[in-house]
């Protein structure tokens, strides 16, 4: 692939009528489909093209996290993945093998329990292959108005110019070549993004810190296992170290070894080590397929080149431990998304954009070297649920039975307990939409926002703001934050 003009940083310009489509999403994955959705929830009209002719059947991840989870909530999909999930205790179990699971050790892996989930959110991670999530999130995206999806299509050649982007797209049954503006490109092509590359972006970090295989099979291992329902089991059965992890319903499985060099191996050695893993020499088991990895631990040295943005494994390569690969890349997408609908929407200047990789670098580094550890896998759920989360506002419920996450618009939202919202929301000089929360005074406390008091929220549920109690509104615009003071109407926006 071919790319011009990559090194230019200009912002892009907002001529509707200029393009062919406003954002162009190149990859499919966790990153890809969340941006995707995310800017249709701002009614940006969006094009996803992914060079594959159907979606991957093997799963490279099985847990959606807390933050994760609240963010399938917001667009109405927590059900529909809640259903393909699998009840679990979400600690690793250790054993010699999965019949001996009743004499293993538990151990934390850093997601939260039901129990502390319920503390902090609305709802709780999921147990949930890779697969069955995108296949969720390709459904959503496809009954959005202004969405495009096209298979089989791949990006061949991109020129960044000031005004936007142009795009060569080629159909990978035909051959047939077809060129598309757009004012943003989003890179969510995979680990070795062809699009990074092109555009001279390096990683930073090292290269090949793990490798092995992982193979999907079927096996009546619940069977076995008994009232051990867990997220992952580490067993070490005849001194081989091997990974189990459930990958759907009834008795869908991920088996993972360590260290294997060559050719996929052979289906009746690994089902012989299944069998060994197990403790049952006799298990009934289906090898379905098996794929080797090569695992990294690197950042890429820069996130955007003009009007392109990397998300997801473009921008970062972590190793499965801690499983959080695809976490991270689907909040890259979430994130990215709400901003370029901002900036689309004409809520906010392109400096919101700068705010992308301000926001999900750290977060990134953090679980890169997480991910490096050896004992990476195992770490306390408080520690983690902090970097999961990140900086939203608290959950609550409010007396209809709503979280106050849910109440989150995709402009801003102003909660508070006053009796005159409306004047206080009409006073914000801001060019983004603010839906007005009137909140009992319990509820507006918990959420940090007492004593007649308003709280300003952005759509990511970051607070951007606090009005004292008897203030005039105002906002002071920052870089990097936000501030609400008595002060006269300005011009400044929220960043």
């Amino acid at each position: 692939m071919r790319a011009a003009g990559a090194g230019s940083t200009m912002p892009c310009m907002h001529d509707v009528n200029a393009h062919d489509a406003a954002v162009l999403v190149v990859g499919a994955g966790p990153a890809g489909l969340a941006a995707a959705i995310e800017l249709t929830r701002h009614e940006i009209p969006v094009l996803l093209v992914e060079r594959r002719m159907r979606l991957s059947s093997h799963p490279r991840a099985t847990v959606l996290s807390l933050r994760s989870m609240e963010i399938a909530r917001s667009w109405g999909l927590e059900a529909d993945i809640r259903a393909r999930s699998v009840d679990v205790d979400w600690r690793l179990l250790e054993a010699e093998t999965l019949a001996d699971a009743a004499a293993g050790t538990p151990l934390p892996v850093g997601y939260p329990s039901p129990e502390q989930s319920a503390m902090i959110s609305p709802t709780a991670p999921a147990c949930v292959a890779q697969d069955d999530v995108e296949t969720v999130l390709l459904r959503r995206l496809r009954a959005a108005p202004g969405a495009r999806v096209e298979l089989a299509t791949e990006l061949a050649g991109v020129v960044v110019r000031p005004d936007g982007a142009r795009a060569e797209l080629r159909d990978v049954r035909t051959g047939a070549r077809r060129t598309v503006r757009a004012r943003y490109v989003v890179a969510a092509d995979g680990a070795r993004s062809t699009l990074r590359q092109a555009l001279g972006i390096p990683l930073i970090g090292p290269d090949n810190v793990m490798a092995g295989a992982t193979t999907l099979f079927r096996a009546p291992l619940w069977e076995v296992l008994g009232e051990h329902r867990h997220l992952l089991y580490s067993v070490t059965a005849g001194g081989t170290l091997m990974t189990f992890l459930p990958a759907g319903l009834p008795d869908r499985w991920l088996f993972g070894a360590r260290g294997a060099d060559g050719d996929n191996p052979d289906a009746r050695h690994v089902a012989a080590l299944i069998r060994r893993g197990a403790g049952v020499p006799d298990l009934p088991v289906r090898i379905e397929q098996t794929r080797r990895f090569s695992a990294a631990a690197q950042i890429a040295e820069r996130w955007h080149s003009g009007c392109v943005f990397l998300a997801g494994d473009a921008a970062h390569r972590v190793t499965p431990r801690g499983g959080t690969g695809l976490n991270l890349a689907l909040h890259d997408g979430y994130d990215l998304g709400w901003r370029l609908g901002w900036v689309l929407r004409g809520w906010n200047s392109s400096a919101l954009l700068d705010g992308y990789e301000a926001a999900r670098r750290p977060v990134a580094e953090y679980t890169a070297a997480r991910s490096a550890d050896p004992n990476g896998s195992i770490r306390s759920a408080d520690r983690e649920v902090r970097a999961d989360v990140g900086a939203r506002i608290t959950h609550a419920w409010t007396g209809d039975g709503r979280s106050t996450l849910d109440l989150l618009e995709p402009g801003l939202t102003l909660f508070t307990a006053r009796d005159e919202p409306g004047r206080q929301a009409a006073a914000l000089p801001t060019r983004a939409p603010v839906a007005v929360r009137l909140l009992d005074p319990m509820t507006a406390r918990a959420i940090g926002a007492p004593g007649g008091s308003a709280l300003l929220a952005r759509s990511d549920g970051t607070p951007v703001g606090l009005l004292p109690a008897g203030a005039d509104l105002g906002i002071v615009d920052h870089p990097r934050r936000v501030s609400l003071v008595r002060a006269a109407p300005s011009t400044g926006t929220v960043v």
